[in-house]
């Protein structure tokens, strides 16, 4: 399974409620994909993550496929990227990237949940074999053993996106949550205090991140 993954911001000046509430009746353009999607899902930055400031992203779409031939034809049609433009996004603020996922802690996600996601960009001196192995093999397993986390999914580089060298990070880390006060006191264990101490062993710098909630935007409901 390949994922497509779309970050952006609203357009400047836009109202955070107003955003939110016209982004989530966004999702006609799933009618334009015949490239074998498989499931779609919006996830939008929770409202208190405002008080500390603007958020790296308000929104986070992910589509799933078959392969990456499938995101590969699907992005060059013409179609398809006239029904997923929004004029609700900043255009210079959107960001894609063809991922593909390694499951470092499976589990069921709660019914109702927040969803962590966080930009990871590799140390500049790793090559992207040993990135990539490090963090599926070193600390993966690590950041397993934080109690708090419920599933815990790596999205790594496609091939193609790696040889392509355009994009705007070399990964995503995507956690679930019970809520922000399991996040919380998931921060406070010592498994993630070494977590976070390993971080420097392969990544360049703080991680950029964003708590959300999600809805499925297909199959539709």
């Amino acid at each position: 399974m390949t994922t497509l993954v779309r970050l952006a911001k609203r357009v400047p000046g836009s109202g955070i409620d107003a955003f939110q509430g016209q982004a989530g009746l966004a999702g006609e353009w799933s009618s334009a994909v015949p490239y074998g999607l498989r499931g779609a899902t919006q996830a939008l930055t929770l409202a208190g993550a405002y008080r500390r400031g603007e958020p790296a992203c308000d929104v986070i779409d992910e589509l799933s496929f078959d392969d990456e031939a499938s995101v590969t034809r699907c992005l060059a049609d013409p179609a398809f990227r006239r029904a997923w433009a929004s004029p609700l996004l900043d255009p210079a603020s959107v960001a894609c990237l063809v991922v593909e996922e390694h499951v470092a802690k499976p589990g069921a996600v709660p019914a109702s949940f927040v969803k962590n996601y966080e930009l990871v960009t590799k140390r500049p001196d790793l090559d992207r074999a040993e990135f990539d192995r490090y963090w599926a093999q070193v600390h993966g397993p690590l950041a397993a053993t934080i109690p708090a986390i419920r599933r815990y999914v790596q999205a790594h580089l496609s091939p193609g996106t790696m040889e392509s060298g355009t994009a705007p990070y070399d990964g995503l880390a995507i956690t679930w949550f019970d809520d922000v006060a399991a996040m919380r006191a998931g921060a406070a264990t010592e498994a993630y205090a070494r977590t976070r101490a390993d971080e420097a062993n392969f990544l360049a710098g703080e991680l950029p991140f964003v708590i959300t909630t999600e809805r499925v935007t297909f199959p539709p409901a």
